[in-house]
């Protein structure tokens, strides 16, 4: 993680490093940003991949795996004129936090001054968890108060962390499950020390062979074993947020999707096992194609009221059709009025209010996370 804002080059420690001026926890102002990221029917645009995870995403429509062109799609996305209308915020990746629009305006500043939150992702991916195949851990919590009061204090309102359970023979196990809801606990409660929303995603990943029932079935427990490790280790849950998959069948299980089965296990899952306190609720597209996605958080806006605040936190839904016709064309005002058409369904979605008749079917699904 190359953090460029008032770090400095200190050696990454478990300790917290000493503060001049530190930031103190105040729920309320974590309880009003939680409010804001979910409110007014709006979503969360996810553009946060690691480079890498960008780059197999260029190299799958022809593109140049470079910086520069890093850069210049995510301010395709950012300067389309609708976004504010649609998104509450955008979680961004370390190296778009610091980069600049062509003229010369950080990402950051330029959001913030069109009423946009920048969020910022600050794990540092996956890794084999030792003694159990198949399973991982994310790893970042070293350093991870010194980061998070650098980006606070650059102006981030809210941060992400991603851990993955996979479901298969014999996983997720409780290790697994107790090792990454461990994680994102503290990471949790480190954002919250210095008023950033943690923005809490254990995503049950949609790859495998496993059954919607199975799904369901794991779903509630990571959820269960998730809220008593954050209330174990503190955390605010008002100014905290959800980062949920849908429940869904594998990908390679030869089951379709059935848009009122997701709808149904999912607000189930959601209203027995995840407190009502919670701060909100977005939903990760998770390799769907963007008809089921919008599909989906359709069927599931119109099962409410929910308890907390329900909306989007996608990233290829939104953004898979926009990056092919990119790379096509390099049009950019055509590739923004497809962003703006995945937008407006996102947020009629998120409403329950999409004509689902206006979907198209998309198969077009780049590799990579959210």
């Amino acid at each position: 993680m190359n953090i460029h804002v008032n770090v400095g080059s200190k050696k990454h420690t478990d300790q917290e490093p000493e503060r001049v001026g530190k930031i103190t926890m105040d729920i309320e102002v974590l309880e009003q940003r939680a409010a804001a990221i979910v409110a007014h029917g709006k979503g969360i645009l996810a553009a946060d991949e690691s480079n890498g995870s960008a780059n197999k995403r260029l190299a799958s429509v022809n593109l140049p795996e470079d910086e520069d062109t890093r850069r210049r799609y995510r301010q395709l996305l950012i300067s389309t004129p609708a976004l504010a209308s649609a998104v509450n915020g955008i979680i961004l990746y370390d190296e778009t936090f610091n980069q600049s629009n062509d003229q010369g305006q950080s990402f950051p500043q330029y959001l913030t001054q069109h009423k946009i939150m920048p969020g910022i992702k600050v794990d540092l991916g996956l890794v084999d968890l030792p003694g159990f195949d198949g399973e991982q851990v994310t790893q970042g919590l070293d350093g991870l108060p010194e980061h998070i009061e650098a980006y606070a204090k650059a102006g981030a309102p809210f941060a992400k962390w991603r851990s993955v359970i996979k479901i298969g023979e014999g996983i997720p196990t409780d290790e697994a499950i107790g090792a990454n809801t461990f994680v994102l606990a503290r990471y949790a409660r480190i954002c919250q020390e210095y008023n950033v929303v943690p923005f809490i995603e254990p995503e049950i990943l949609f790859e495998g062979e496993h059954t919607i029932e199975q799904c369901e079935q794991v779903m509630a427990h990571v959820y269960d074993i998730l809220f008593q490790t954050l209330r174990a280790f503190r955390v605010h849950l008002p100014g905290a947020i959800l980062k949920s998959s849908m429940v869904l069948p594998g990908k390679q299980s030869g089951n379709e999707i059935d848009a009122d089965d997701v709808a149904e296990r999912t607000v189930r899952v959601l209203h027995e096992h995840v407190p009502h306190e919670l701060g909100g609720v977005v939903f990760l597209s998770g390799g769907q194609t963007p008809e089921q996605a919008f599909r989906n958080l359709n069927r599931i806006a119109q099962r409410g009221p929910h308890p907390w605040g329900v909306t989007f936190s996608f990233s290829r839904a939104l953004q898979d059709p926009v990056l092919k016709h990119w790379a096509q064309t390099s049009n950019i005002s055509e590739s923004q009025e497809i962003f703006t058409n995945q937008l407006q369904q996102a947020v009629q979605a998120t409403k329950g209010t999409l004509d689902e008749s206006s979907l198209t079917t998309d198969t077009f699904v780049t590799e990579g996370q959210n």
